[in-house]
Parts: C-alpha cells; structure tokens; sequence
C-alpha cells in the first residue's frame, strides 16, 4: 500500500483546516506532518493549502481542499 504524504502548516490548520486534516489522518494511507510553516505566507494567510506528494494545493474552503487531496490520494 501506498503511503500518501500530506505537510501542512500549523498556522494554516488553526486558520480552518484543522478538521479536514484530522478526518484524513484516519486513513491508513496517509500520514500527515505539521510543520510551523511550509513556506507559502501569502497563500496561507487567505487560502487553504497543503503539499500532498510534493504537490501544493490550494482552495478557497476546506471542502474544496477536501475535493483536491481525496482526487489526489
């Protein structure tokens, strides 16, 4: 089984993504880091993103997140 990576910010993930990242951390294929940043200020402070695989993603609400990292996975 294929292991996905997910690396968030903290920051990101008090900002409103916290659910959705803990939803995901359910799943066996994934594993989740949490990082004080990864690197992407300007996105963060307006959007949701997060770096799934070495890609980012990035969406105006956490569902839309949800969308880009389960299509992804």
């Amino acid at each position: 089984m294929r292991v996905n990576r997910i690396e968030c910010c903290l920051i990101n993930r008090l900002n409103g993504s916290d659910e959705l990242l803990s939803s995901l951390e359910e799943k066996e294929n994934v594993r989740i880091e949490t990082f004080n940043c990864i690197g992407n200020c300007l996105i963060c402070s307006t959007k949701f993103h997060t770096i799934l695989n070495g890609n980012r993603y990035v969406a105006d609400t956490p569902d839309e997140l949800k969308k880009l990292i389960v299509s992804n996975l």
